[in-house]
């Protein structure tokens, strides 16, 4: 009997041991790849051409040691949107300013149907939230074939409001607040009497970074605003696995997130005369490829400043200068007959608001685009100290597409 009882108690031991190696060897989920055809990979690089456009012209307003922040992605969705619904000049001159006039109409709504459904899936360990709306005045009346293409392709959620009631911009405000997960509470102060529709998109990116930061280490120190002044800041210290690439221009650190979808790359200028400004004026798409395809894997300390601020553009200036002033009623009569044949519509403003927090754990960014439509009347280093002004993107690490791109100049403005 004591052998027959000692023997059920090493087949119960077996089948505990059986049992938790399973559990323990349970694959763990490393995501998916984003798979591009040929051509949306083309698309990538016109988006990141865009990026670089865009982050120019915000540039030549002065940034006074203020933080820059921006998301290109978001605003190419929007007035991805937008587009569907102009035409003539002002569909030329929309496609001309945001790269795509070397693809079809088309190949640009399926590449960001691919983008808004597919990105969201690649990792795991990170969320990224792409959400698309179109909001219309009840007496305002849409065609039918301009809202189906942006739900079908952008996945919009469509809604006619009474712009009159002073609900209304409370409640697209409380979808923004919602897609956002809080961190950009609102984007209408209020509704002109001329607004007839808001096309808006929502971008909401979280994720731990790969190799974290130790907050045991985290420790005050000085991070130089320029040659002659700095001020103290939290520092955050890793030991991390990061991509590298050192040039005469700039030092490039690229620090993974999550399962390595996603990344932040962090760009310190090398010239000593140069300011971060200036320095983020001279990039190109074709140079920022160059240093991508050059990064080499490398284990190092990293030393850098936490950092969180929000930021608010907007954008009619700058588009206007891209090519696009025909859409804002400028010069000329804009033509959006195909959001309603009637025409006499325009662009009123195009405003863009984001928000970014950088800590130990990982990093949380927002960007939230809304488009107003009114009524006319080498050597690899041991260490990297990162303690004065740098130009930074968030991307997906397969495709080099670039989410959020921004300048920081001071770790301790929130704004």
């Amino acid at each position: 009997m004591k052998k027959n009882y000692t023997m059920l108690l090493a087949i119960a031991a077996l089948m505990i041991t059986t049992t938790s190696c399973k559990k323990d060897n349970k694959p763990i989920d490393q995501g998916k790849d984003l798979i591009l055809t040929a051509r949306e990979q083309q698309k990538v690089e016109a988006d990141n051409a865009f990026t670089f456009k865009l982050f120019k012209e915000a540039l030549l307003k002065p940034l006074a040691g203020k933080n820059l922040m921006l998301s290109p992605l978001s605003v190419s969705i929007a007035l991805g949107m937008t587009s569907n619904g102009s035409n003539g000049t002002t569909l030329e001159a929309i496609r001309n300013t945001m790269e795509f006039k070397d693809f079809t109409e088309a190949e640009v709504n399926s590449y960001y149907h691919k983008i808004t459904t597919e990105l969201p899936q690649l990792d795991p360990k990170a969320t990224l939230e792409i959400a698309n709306s179109i909001w219309y005045t009840n007496n305002f009346t849409p065609l039918p074939a301009f809202l189906k293409v942006n739900a079908d392709n952008y996945n919009a959620e469509v809604q006619g409001l009474d712009f009159a009631n002073p609900t209304a911009k409370d409640k697209i405000n409380n979808w923004v607040n919602s897609s956002t997960h809080g961190k950009i509470p609102t984007i209408i102060d209020a509704i002109g009497q001329d607004i007839v529709m808001y096309l808006i998109n929502a971008v909401y990116f979280k994720s731990d970074w790969k190799y974290k930061f130790d907050k045991n280490k985290t420790a005050k120190s000085d991070f130089n605003l320029d040659a002659n002044n700095k001020i103290q800041t939290d520092f955050m210290v890793a030991q991390a696995s990061v991509n590298y690439l050192s040039s005469q221009e700039a030092n490039v650190y690229e620090l993974p997130y999550g399962n390595e979808k996603y990344s932040m790359v962090i760009v310190l200028p090398n010239g000593a005369n140069t300011t971060i400004n200036e320095f983020a004026g001279t990039i190109t798409s074709a140079k920022w490829k160059g240093w991508m395809a050059g990064l080499k894997k490398t284990g190092i300390e990293i030393k850098m400043p936490k950092f969180k601020f929000s930021y608010e553009i907007t954008l009619n200036d700058q588009l206007e200068h891209l090519g696009m002033e025909v859409a804002f009623g400028k010069n000329s009569f804009a033509d959006f007959t195909r959001i309603n044949p009637a025409g006499h519509l325009q662009i009123d403003e195009v405003k863009h608001k984001t928000f970014i927090e950088v800590n130990e754990s990982g990093t949380e960014a927002a960007a939230v685009t809304s488009v107003g439509i009114e009524l006319t009347s080498v050597q690899q280093p041991s260490a990297v100290l990162i303690n004065r002004p740098f130009l930074y993107a968030i991307r997906e690490m397969k495709t080099g597409l670039i989410l959020f791109a921004g300048i920081l100049n001071n770790p301790l403005l929130d704004k």
